[in-house]
C-alpha cells in the first residue's frame, strides 16, 4: 500500500514536470478541526504546509497533485481518565500528524486577469499518526485512509510576472474509523503562500 502510494505520487509530480504550461505552489497551512475529530483534537493547528503541482490540459482546465503536513495537538487537564487496564490519573497529550497525499483537477475561471479564482478537487492517500500519552502509557497508531478535499482558491498575480500570491480553503474528508473519533475525520485547512507559472 505504502509503495503504491508513493509511485502514484511520484507519478503525478513527475508527469506534471514533463509539461509545458505548469503552475507550483508552497503553502503555509491551518487547520481547524471539525466534527467527530474535535472528539480528540480541537485546537487549531497552526504548524502544516503543503505543495502542489497543476498542468494545464485546456485554458481552465488543470490536473495535478497535492502534499500536504498538518501537526495537530492538545494537551488535556489532569484528572482520573479509565485505560484498558484500570485508571490513572494524569495530564492528557493528544497528538495527531495528517500527510495527505492527493490527486486533484481544477476548474480556473479566469485564466488570466488580475483576480484567477478556481474550483477542485483532491482524492487519495492521507497518512495519519495518532498518539496518545496519559502519565507513562502510551497509545500510537500509524494509518493509511481514503479521503476526498474539495477546494476553492485564488491566484493573485504580481504584475506581469510568473509569481502571484495564493489563496485556498479546502474540506478534508477522511473516512477514518479509528477510536475515539470514529468513521468520519474532518478538517478544514487554509493556505497561503506563493505560486509559480511555468509556460
Amino acid at each position: 500500500m505504502k509503495k503504491a502510494i508513493f509511485i502514484l505520487a511520484l507519478a503525478v509530480f513527475s508527469g506534471t514536470a514533463l509539461f509545458a504550461q505548469n503552475v507550483w505552489t508552497v503553502n503555509y497551512e491551518v487547520g481547524l478541526p471539525l466534527g467527530e475529530m474535535t472528539n480528540y483534537v480541537s485546537k487549531t493547528s497552526w504548524r502544516g504546509f503543503s505543495v502542489n503541482g497543476n498542468t494545464y490540459l485546456t485554458d481552465k482546465m488543470t490536473i495535478g497533485g497535492t502534499m500536504q503536513w498538518h501537526a495537530f495537538y492538545e494537551k488535556y487537564p489532569r484528572d482520573t481518565y479509565e485505560l484498558p487496564d484500570g485508571a490513572v490519573t494524569s495530564t492528557v497529550w493528544a497528538k495527531m500528524y495528517v500527510m495527505p497525499l492527493l490527486v486533484n483537477a481544477r476548474y480556473n475561471f479566469k485564466p488570466e486577469g488580475t483576480f484567477r479564482p478556481y474550483v477542485g478537487l483532491g482524492t487519495g492517500a492521507y497518512y495519519i499518526e495518532q498518539e496518545t500519552q496519559v502519565g507513562l502509557y502510551s497509545d500510537k497508531r500509524n494509518n493509511w485512509r481514503f479521503g476526498l478535499a474539495p477546494e476553492v482558491g485564488l491566484y493573485y498575480p504580481f504584475g506581469m510576472s510568473d509569481l502571484a500570491l495564493h489563496f485556498r480553503v479546502a474540506y478534508n474528508q477522511v473516512f477514518y474509523n479509528v477510536d475515539p473519533i470514529g468513521s468520519n475525520l474532518g478538517f478544514m485547512d487554509f493556505s497561503i503562500g506563493l505560486a509559480f507559472f511555468s509556460w
